[in-house]
């Protein structure tokens, strides 16, 4: 799982009949109906619980320890070690005897693998050029990658506009404020300045954690999302008291980056920000306009005769990676057209020199997981009603590439996916502080009896959509026949930090399954040893149950 920032680089469901379709408008349950109290098992019908039965920590931890060794390098994308993973989550459908599932949704198909085209960029670099353009003659000045500009992670690619000045890019109705009124900004290149207008008004908390937070990317996400909604192509950030020519402090700086291949859906790139100095705020504001030290009170405008350009570029090795497809056909002719898609992701981040990142947590505990799942699923000889898919992806810490590419190209249509559950970093439990937190911030009724009756290692959190009550129900009912305290997290899920992102950006109902974050994540300290194989279990469980209860309505 990639922890969602915008990233930056130093420049140098439902009614399962009529499964989408069904999801509606609701009001949000009441804060008491967001959490399930632990308490004893309730019993589950025969096939669930003999199927719950099939899974063992001790087997989950056999997965884990391979998919975690040295032997598989990191399992980084593009490299031999996801290879191996793709094969092993392959040969382990097989094994249990899942056929592949086929491009067209149908058994028979030759291969349990879906190519996922990936480019694959070295020796990146970039570059803002700005000319100045007057009666008789052109002044160009470049600023490469350096002290000068910092640029976001994005395919190669060059965009060229002429540029106009939003002053501080903000729009607040509540204190008269619309930094685009009487420009427009479509199609343009828009130049902005770092941080709030002066006056005390603008120095209310929430208005500096939107537009002054401390990283670059959270002062800037309001900024770029006002300035992308006004219809500019780039955003200029002038951001000299932070560039100090450094990023946010979790990016890492990668000698290679990874983009999935130019179809028409995954190269329609979002305009881009580049942070840059006052150096390049006195080149493009130079002239016509106010210069850098005048621009705070300088009213929007048009820079007349100036234009930008933002320019990327590296060396490009295009290469197929590969998602893992297999189903169980449902028991219900009348409803084995609707799926119950589980999906975890299968790829870490690799090495770095002689260094191994294992992504035991990350995410080899959900690869694990989704193998025993399917395992239980396959030894039952009752098939729920609907038909049931298991999806190992690729590239989910680039990008979401391989479940972003199964949506796009969807092996099974996207219109009978009845729900999409998600198998991500399962095996870190909440502590009971956090717990508390949580208890307190959503103002739970009688929140000391269900604190009295949680113990961290049996509480769990899901996220979900508000509309999707059926979710929810399965949820509820799962947690307690697992004997987990449960809290439902509503979510849009669209901005989401792992697979089910783009199945909620296309409207699928999703479940997210996560445990929590911990010190060693996306370190090298996140290994097999250092994770408690019964909390994957625990969580395993909870996941085998609402599938199969979704799966069998």
């Amino acid at each position: 799982m990639r922890a969602f920032t915008i990233p930056l680089v130093v420049c140098t469901a439902v009614v399962l009949s009529s499964p989408v379709a069904a999801v509606k408008d609701e009001a949000p349950p009441s804060v008491a109906s967001d959490f399930v109290a632990a308490g004893p098992a309730e019993r589950l019908p025969s096939p669930i619980a003999a199927a719950l039965g099939a899974l063992t920590p001790d087997a989950l931890g056999a997965h884990i320890t391979f998919l975690a060794s040295p032997t598989l390098e990191g399992r980084g994308l593009g490299e031999r070690g996801l290879d191996v993973a793709a094969e092993y989550a392959a040969a382990s459908l097989k094994l249990a005897g899942i056929p592949p599932l086929a491009p067209d949704g149908q058994a028979g198909g030759a291969s349990y693998f879906q190519p996922v085209p990936v480019r694959e960029i070295s020796g990146w670099n970039g570059e803002v050029v700005v000319e100045r353009h007057d009666a008789d003659r052109t002044v160009s000045r470049e600023f490469a990658t350096g002290a000068d500009c910092v640029f976001p992670v994005m395919a190669p690619g060059s965009i060229t506009a002429p540029v106009v000045f939003a002053s501080h890019g903000i729009q607040e109705p509540t204190l008269g404020r619309d930094d685009f009124r009487g420009v427009d900004a479509r199609g343009k290149i828009v130049v902005e300045l770092a941080g709030v207008p002066d006056g005390e008004a603008w120095q209310a908390p929430e208005l500096i954690e939107r537009y002054a937070a401390k990283k670059p990317g959270e002062r800037w996400a309001a900024k770029l999302a006002t300035a992308r909604r006004e219809g500019a192509v780039g955003l200029l950030a002038v951001d000299d008291s932070a560039l100090a020519a450094k990023p946010d402090d979790d990016e890492d700086q990668a000698e290679k980056r990874y983009f999935l291949s130019n179809d028409a859906a995954a190269a329609a790139q979002p305009s881009p920000i580049v942070r840059v100095s006052s150096v390049v705020a006195d080149a493009l504001l130079a002239g016509g306009g106010p210069d850098h030290a005048s621009a705070r009170t300088a009213l929007p405008q048009p820079l007349d005769g100036v234009t930008a350009t933002i320019r990327l570029t590296g060396t490009e090795r295009p290469f197929a990676s590969r998602n893992v497809l297999g189903f169980l056909v449902g028991g219900d002719p009348k409803l084995r057209h609707d799926a119950v898609v589980l999906g975890a992701h299968m790829d870490h981040l690799g090495k770095s020199g002689s260094v191994v990142y294992p992504g035991a947590d990350d995410n080899a505990s959900g690869v694990a997981a989704l193998i025993e799942i399917a395992r239980a699923f396959a030894a039952s000889k009752h098939r729920p009603r609907r038909t049931v898919v298991f999806a190992f992806w690729t590239g989910e810490e680039e990008g979401k590439f391989g479940s972003g590419y199964f949506v796009r190209h969807p092996a099974w249509p996207l219109g009978h996916v009845a729900a999409y559950l998600n198998l991500d970093m399962i095996g870190h439990p909440w502590a009971i502080d956090e717990i508390k937190k949580l208890v307190a911030d959503t103002g739970l009724p009688d929140g000391e009896g269900f604190l009295a009756a949680v113990k961290p290692a049996n509480f769990a959190e899901a996220g979900l959509p508000a509309n999707a009550p059926a979710l929810a129900e399965a949820l509820r009912r799962a947690a307690r026949a697992t004997g987990l305290a449960l809290h439902l997290d509503y979510t849009e899920g669209v901005n989401g930090g792992s697979d089910y992102r783009d199945f909620a950006r296309a409207g699928v109902p999703f479940i997210r399954f996560f445990g929590n974050f911990f010190p060693a994540y996306h370190e090298p300290g996140d290994t097999a040893e250092a994770l408690d194989f019964t909390q994957v279990h625990r969580i395993a469980r909870l996941a085998l149950v609402t599938a199969w209860l979704l799966a069998d309505r």
